[in-house]
């Protein structure tokens, strides 16, 4: 039998089957529920610590500009906790609704500010709401530690402590022990 082509016509075929059936789709929904319900804990655990990782970049660069200030200008500085906090009355060194960053003489003129949504504990040892720092750009107190923590996780994971000890050295170590 031999093949013979009509110039004339042309034969194609419309499929009215366009798009998924309920089943496809009600798979499709069920395979993607599954993976996120399997990746929401991972998810939320690294959420925590990138707010805890953002908290001790910015406690620590703000530490760096205010040394930086202080040597630049040969002027005693202060990075003290914000006191105008919405939240229930802080305890001494709770520094979670922010800090700021004031020049020591004439009346203390604010430099920087940096506030925090609250979803972050952030905890001075020892209990201090402000360090001070001379006009050499060292910290006055050393020794202190600052504890930062995600306010929901119970993970030891999510926790860093900003470390500045006696000559002024900064170092962030995971945990909330400077040893």
């Amino acid at each position: 039998m031999a093949f013979m082509q009509n110039p004339g016509y042309c034969s194609i075929t419309f499929s009215r089957d366009r798009g998924f059936t309920l089943t496809e789709l009600l798979i499709a929904m069920g395979l993607v529920s599954a993976m996120l319900m399997v990746a929401s804990p991972w998810l939320q655990h690294w959420v925590w610590r990138l707010q805890v990782e953002t908290v001790v970049q910015s406690w620590s660069a703000d530490l760096q500009s205010a040394r930086l200030q202080a040597m630049r200008s040969g002027q005693a500085m202060r990075l003290q906790r914000l006191s105008n906090c919405q939240a229930l009355p802080l305890a001494m060194g709770d520094w979670r609704c922010g800090w700021q960053l004031l020049k020591k003489i004439n009346s203390y003129p604010l430099l920087l500010n940096t506030a925090l949504a609250g979803e972050v504990l952030v905890q001075v040892s020892p209990a201090q709401n402000s360090l001070d720092i001379n006009a050499s750009g060292e910290p006055v107190l050393g020794g202190f530690r600052v504890v930062v923590q995600a306010k929901r996780s119970q993970s030891s994971a999510t926790v860093r402590a900003i470390c500045i000890n006696i000559a002024g050295r900064l170092r962030v170590v995971s945990g909330n022990s400077c040893t």
